[in-house]
């Protein structure tokens, strides 16, 4: 469905940014990035691949690094088969002094652990499992949000709006849903909110009919879906053929979140409410606009943006050291901005585990085919 379509529209991007990378040792600091630009994930690797790209630009317009180009080093990595050698390979043979990732979950896990063997600074961008950083890792950073702050405003959001109603979760069991859906459960659970049915199914599953009958039979009137790329999708195509929808539907994950799904949907989404990073706010209309000029079309969802203002804050933190990729992790961990600092609002503030709790999620709603902010 979508993540077909999208690794065939953007396999020859993900060639072409492998193909990028130096034969020799670069005259300036490497960084190096692992993201699946092909296979089932592609769309949502190419979303961040884009952001870390504007990043690396805007720090070449102010200077570069230590007076040096920001030189980027790439490796399409289609899951965690391939993590491991692919970070091992930009260390090794791409004299990368620092990785950025990862787009999914599953990826982060196996690429992380591969760089702190190598004692090489990973920092994560948009990955949400909470497991990424309760391995006790000393060179892992997230500078976007978790699923645990997901979680906390979807507990808020169920007892601010949907109070007395019957709640029903559908999550996909890879690493990103699952996390997702154990941090929901728990937030629930902590506000005593009682879940009428939670349904899990495997990221191969081909159409979730049995799963939509399932919650339509337990009379579920707020649907909580924590989702794939394709499966948002999958969901409606179920809910149709049953002639059944719940009375509010709140996407979390990248699923609900893409311009694809919306242009896919049409009508079927209109009014789905959304929790996931900001989705280019007034804040971020350089940014916005930037993508544009660059890439030829409007940004496709939140994931590029918080990308970037991650990859920015690195790299510029990196200019600070001097260039000194040894340097970076604590001189990351001793910055402070306010919320609201960052082109998405994000601020900045790393906790012991090495989570940014100054990054946060929100709640943004479908309307006229433009995910907006939700209306109080």
């Amino acid at each position: 469905m979508l993540g077909f379509a999208g690794a065939c529209a953007l396999a020859p991007r993900a060639r072409a940014a492998t193909a990028a990378a130096p034969a020799a040792a670069p005259s300036g600091p490497v960084t190096g990035v692992v993201l699946p630009l092909s296979g089932n994930a592609a769309l949502l690797g190419n979303e961040v691949w884009r952001g870390i790209q504007l990043a690396a630009d805007a720090v070449n317009q102010a200077g570069g690094i230590a007076g040096k180009p920001v030189t980027l080093v790439s490796v399409d990595t289609p899951g965690q088969a391939q993590a491991t050698q692919a970070v091992n390979n930009l260390i090794s043979g791409g004299h990368a002094g620092l990785i950025l990732g990862s787009g999914i979950s599953a990826l982060s896990y196996p690429a992380s652990a591969a760089a702190e063997l190598a004692q090489t600074p990973f920092i994560e961008l948009t990955a949400l499992a909470d497991g990424i950083l309760t391995r006790g890792f000393k060179y892992t950073l997230r500078t976007g949000p978790s699923a645990s702050m997901v979680a906390q405003l979807v507990a808020s959001t169920l007892q601010s709006r949907f109070a007395g109603r019957t709640l029903g979760l559908l999550y996909n069991t890879g690493a990103a849903g699952n996390a997702l859906a154990a941090a929901i459960t728990a937030a629930l659970a902590a506000a005593s909110l009682p879940v009428k049915l939670s349904v899990g199914y495997p990221e191969e599953v081909a159409d979730l009919y049995d799963q939509a009958g399932w919650l339509m039979r337990a009379k579920v009137d707020v649907l909580l879906h924590a989702a794939g790329l394709d499966d948002a999708l999958g969901l409606a195509l179920a809910m149709q053929a049953q002639g059944w929808r719940p009375g509010a539907l709140i996407g979390c994950g990248p699923g609900y979140q893409f311009r694809e799904t919306q242009a896919a949907l049409g009508n079927a989404l209109a009014g789905a409410l959304v929790i996931g990073a900001p989705f280019y706010p007034a804040s971020a209309a350089d940014v916005q606009a930037a993508y544009t000029a660059k890439f030829g079309i409007q940004p496709r969802s939140a994931d590029s943006l918080t990308a970037y203002v991650g990859a920015k804050l690195v790299l510029e933190t990196l200019n600070k050291t001097g260039g000194d990729p040894a340097k970076l992790l604590a001189a990351l961990r001793g910055t402070t901005l306010p919320k609201g600092a960052l082109a998405n609002g994000f601020g900045v503030s790393f906790d012991p585990s090495g989570q940014n709790i100054a990054s946060f999620t929100v709640l943004q709603q479908w309307r006229g085919g433009v995910l907006t902010p939700a209306i109080a």
